[in-house]
């Protein structure tokens, strides 16, 4: 029987967590994975709750904002992230497609869509969210 292989933590977990993560027992392993489970949800439901009360506050078709949030999730941008109160203030079609830009070395993902002649950019979030 061979060795089972170690997993590699995500580079996006803190090197604090991982630390901390590889000092407890099993028991403890389950019911850390289960609470971020429900935080995830949790954060998950309470996003869609202020998506949609930024789609009321600002008279977007509950369609649009939904179409926009399906179009970050395909992206996978977490929605707990973006600032849908500005993206429907600013007045983000749901055509809009998302683009990355890249400005001072940090990459962002943004809204973009043509008026007319204008092409037109709302931010929506960073590509690596710290």
């Amino acid at each position: 029987m061979s060795e089972p292989t170690k997993p590699q933590p995500s580079d996006l977990l803190p090197k604090y967590l991982v630390e901390g993560l590889q000092k407890q027992d099993s028991e403890t392993l389950q019911a850390i994975a289960h609470y971020a489970q429900e935080l995830r949800v949790y954060r998950a439901a309470r996003a869609e709750a202020e998506r949609t009360a930024a789609a009321n506050t600002h008279q977007i078709e509950q369609a649009t904002a939904e179409e926009l949030a399906a179009k970050a999730h395909a992206k996978g941008i977490p929605e707990d992230i973006a600032d849908w109160s500005t993206i429907f203030e600013k007045g983000v079609p749901a055509k809009a497609s998302i683009v990355r830009k890249t400005i001072n070395d940090n990459e962002y993902y943004y809204f973009q869509w043509r008026e007319g002649d204008r092409i037109r950019s709302e931010y929506l979030a960073p590509v690596s969210p710290k």
